[in-house]
């Protein structure tokens, strides 16, 4: 197993680049996001998986290990391969995706291509306990709210979630704004303008 490459990039496709590692280039086949995160002739360490089918092996990797997660889970999913998943992280953000999944947002999930309601309400039904436990936020490296966070952000998710919001989505709001440097008061009234 190849858990990522760090190299050079030395051509962007639609739909996959060359990372040169050790005179080796790797095709890696991603999502739009990943390639709009990247630039020729720069240096990246890339998250991959290998996929092994009877006429093919591909490598498939993420500029972030959330896109690498996201994809993991997705391509559990009955009926879904690596093209529908990587179809799913082209067209949302990877909050996009867990916020869909944890609100049982079936039309949302089926804006990506090839994904119809049937198969966003079986990523739904897969998936919902999966991403109520995973981190939020864009990369697992930058930083989360946090239990021990005495901070504006730890009082604004306590507050909003004794109105009655979800947790999962009072993490996703308060990750979104917490570099805006905000208030606990236009923190709460942001939030409660996103959650609604």
């Amino acid at each position: 197993m190849i858990s990522y490459i760090i190299g050079d990039v030395k051509a962007i496709l639609d739909d996959s680049f060359i990372i040169e590692n050790n005179k080796i280039g790797y095709r890696i086949n991603t999502s739009l996001a990943t390639l709009e995160s990247i630039e020729l002739n720069n240096e990246y360490k890339i998250y991959t998986v290998l996929n092994v089918r009877e006429n093919d092996i591909s490598l498939y990797g993420f500029y972030s290990l959330d896109e690498l997660e996201m994809y993991e889970l997705l391509v559990t999913v009955s009926s879904i391969g690596p093209k529908n998943a990587i179809a799913v992280l082209s067209t949302l953000s990877v909050n996009e995706i867990k916020r869909a999944i944890v609100n049982n947002d079936i039309d949302y999930l089926a804006q990506a291509k090839g994904i119809g309601k049937k198969t966003a309400s079986r990523i739904i039904l897969e998936l919902v306990d999966k991403v109520k436990g995973m981190h939020i936020g864009e990369n697992h490296d930058g930083p989360t709210i946090s239990n021990d966070d005495n901070s504006d952000l730890q009082v604004a998710k306590e507050a909003l979630i004794n109105l009655g919001y979800q947790r999962n989505d009072v993490e996703i709001v308060l990750n979104e704004l917490k570099d805006l440097d905000l208030d606990l008061e236009m923190l709460v009234k942001e939030s409660l303008k996103r959650l609604i």
